[in-house]
């Protein structure tokens, strides 16, 4: 039986609870990491997530949201409960823990900090398995879709509505193509304020043919295209499982759309949790 201690990432990046949420979002740019633990010394006061930073800043309150994120202290946005396993915890128990608590991320900890086993060192974990199903035995069918144009706002609206850190990004109505992905993992990195608008220059020419002169700068809202991840990788129904989890690790994706002619439905991390912790080793 695989331990959990043959699969965790280590060494763990950290920060201190009085670290800043710029310096956190620095880390997480540099070693292109989505998660760190917040810890003291030897002693784990929290975990902090791109996911945390994206949802948690987007909020209308409290008043400190307005603070530049260089004043705002990690200890504000991370998650203070941290579910911690043994080294030796079996894989189907850390499966059934993440999908039971709906957590990305397990700290290993033994009287210390050895570790860290995410979604995607599980993911890692499974396409080293002899898994014989497709994409259509696994997929989920719901898939949440916005518009290009719709403003990061409702973005986030429409994924809570659902419950749900991602979407599928159409390129314009309902029967449109889809063209991108959006994640609160990527709103995380994206800006420290979600409700912010981005400057559009104007620009006209003072006679025809003549060169352009800048007329002003105007704001406009950030829309779903300014943030999505692009190009979109999808898979269809008869994809392999395991050549879909290596297209997820590769593209660094929890979630790829399933689409023949339309879409159907998703393939995600959850998907994967459930085989690995239904399925014998």
């Amino acid at each position: 039986m695989t331990e959990v201690g043959e699969i965790m990432t280590a060494p763990v990046y950290a920060v201190g609870p009085k670290d800043n949420v710029a310096r956190a979002r620095n880390l997480m740019l540099r070693y292109g990491v989505s998660r760190l633990v917040v810890a003291d010394g030897s002693a784990l006061k929290g975990i902090v997530t791109r996911k945390d930073i994206g949802s948690r800043l987007s909020q209308a309150e409290p008043q400190w949201r307005r603070r530049p994120i260089d004043q705002i202290p990690v200890e504000l946005v991370a998650t203070r409960d941290v579910f911690t396993v043994k080294p030796d915890t079996q894989i189907q128990d850390v499966a059934s823990a993440m999908l039971c608590h709906n957590i990305s991320g397990l700290v290993v900890y033994d009287n210390d900090i050895l570790g860290i086993v995410t979604k995607h060192d599980m993911v890692k974990y499974f396409t080293l398995l002899e898994c014989p199903l497709r994409v259509g035995d696994m997929m989920s069918e719901k898939a949440v879709t916005v518009s290009r144009h719709h403003t990061v706002n409702s973005v986030i609206d429409i994924m809570a509505e659902n419950g749900v850190d991602r979407a599928i990004v159409r390129d314009g109505g309902p029967e449109a193509g889809y063209v991108g992905m959006v994640t609160l993992d990527d709103l995380g990195l994206v800006t420290p304020d979600f409700r912010d608008r981005k400057p559009i220059k104007e620009s006209h020419r003072a006679v025809q043919g003549g060169p352009k002169m800048l007329r002003g700068v105007r704001e406009a809202m950030l829309v779903a295209e300014d943030v999505m991840s692009t190009p979109l990788v999808s898979v269809n129904r008869s994809t392999k499982a395991m050549d879909a989890a290596r297209l997820m690790l590769e593209h660094n994706y929890d979630m790829l759309p399933v689409i023949d002619s339309e879409l159907l439905g998703e393939f995600s991390v959850e998907n994967v949790l459930k085989w690995l912790s239904e399925a014998p080793e």
